[in-house]
């Protein structure tokens, strides 16, 4: 999946336990990339499974589309 890992880190989200959920502590979503899927998932992070069980707040099926989502929502 293109180079979601690269713009990810650039935003100070990081994958902690190397399973594909980046968290930044300074907002309350966590990012799930699903590379067999194709998908990108914004989801709510309740603090404690870096929102492996967070409800969906958005899907992306390109990078395009989650850094139009930042610019748009967060600012960076």
């Amino acid at each position: 999946m293109e180079h979601y890992e690269t713009f990810l880190r650039s935003k100070n989200w990081i994958d902690n336990d190397l399973d594909a959920r980046y968290i930044n502590v300074n907002h309350p979503y966590a990012i799930l990339i699903s590379g067999d899927e194709g998908q990108i998932t914004l989801r709510g992070n309740a603090g404690f499974d870096n929102g492996q069980n967070g409800e969906e707040i958005f899907s992306f099926t390109t990078l395009k589309d989650l850094q139009e989502w930042f610019e748009n929502n967060i600012g960076e």
